[in-house]
């Protein structure tokens, strides 16, 4: 083996080499070949100043049919042992990606389609594809152009043929995003200790009225079109409204609404009635 010592790089077997950031013993070439050129052991005053030379095997995988990228088996200053992809080393070490990391929805590419070619002008970085996702990158331009113009989520959701909840969530940057909330889920206007029913008073529509004034849910309806319904009710100084498609769920929600903020505190009211009677 033929081998000139430069520091962070080496030429081995007529390649660039160059140092593997993390993994210091070891050096990557040009064409995705991996060297330990450091063992870590003492050297003796034979072999002291020598570069020891040893060639890692990189490892193909086939799995359901499909060759795997390129594992290499390294370890690192500390001695933990990892699997590394090679195509990842040669593309970080040799500057085709210029972050230190990949995000999540990019990916190593191979120019001529063979994994096996691990030389670095045949790599690029792409974007993935999943094969369960309807939606491109000229979709979800589309889409936040609609949400900026203020079209309804429901109306996108059937131009797109997906979810409304796949569109919230391109909306408040869950999907397409960073993964992180940038619209900042909604609240309740007032304390509920019940957690369920917080979130579902969140989704209504408010607006301050004056403290004291209670008023029954209700539904109503739009003779006109039957999935146009609204639910009204006045409580804790708030009228809250939400629209509702299903009059027989809307109908549901009202009761369940009246029972807990109405009945039951009729029946608390009743029952210390009762037992001040009693005393």
């Amino acid at each position: 083996m033929n081998k000139i010592l430069k520091m962070d790089k080496m030429i081995i077997n007529s390649e660039e080499c160059r140092n593997i950031i993390g993994f210091e013993r070891y050096h990557v070439s040009e064409s995705g070949r991996v060297y330990r050129t450091e063992i870590g052991k003492k050297r003796s005053w034979r072999t002291k100043g020598r570069i020891c030379i040893n060639e890692n095997k990189v490892h193909f995988r086939v799995q359901n049919g499909k060759l795997r990228q390129g594992q290499v088996s390294l370890t690192d200053t500390n001695g933990k042992l990892h699997n590394v992809g090679v195509a990842t080393l040669v593309a970080r070490v040799f500057g085709v990606i210029d972050k230190k990391m990949i995000s999540n929805r990019q990916k190593i590419s191979y120019k001529d389609y063979n994994k096996k070619n691990l030389h670095y002008t045949n790599l690029f970085i792409t974007e993935k594809v999943y094969s369960n996702s309807k939606l491109n990158k000229k979709d979800i331009k589309h889409i936040k152009k609609y949400i900026k113009q203020g079209v309804s989520l429901r109306y996108i959701s059937r131009i797109f043929c997906v979810s409304e909840m796949q569109i919230n969530r391109i909306k408040t940057g869950e999907n397409w995003g960073n993964g992180k909330r940038k619209i900042k889920a909604p609240k309740a206007p007032f304390e509920i200790k019940e957690v369920r029913m917080k979130k579902y008073i969140a989704t209504f529509d408010r607006k301050k009225t004056v403290n004291g004034i209670r008023k029954r849910f209700t539904v109503k309806r739009n003779p006109k079109s039957p999935t146009d319904n609204l639910i009204i009710g006045i409580i804790n100084g708030y009228k809250l409204s939400l629209k509702h498609t299903n009059i027989t769920r809307a109908k549901k929600s009202v009761k369940t609404l009246n029972e807990y903020f109405f009945e039951s505190k009729i029946k608390k009211e009743k029952n210390t009635l009762f037992n001040k009677k009693l005393s």
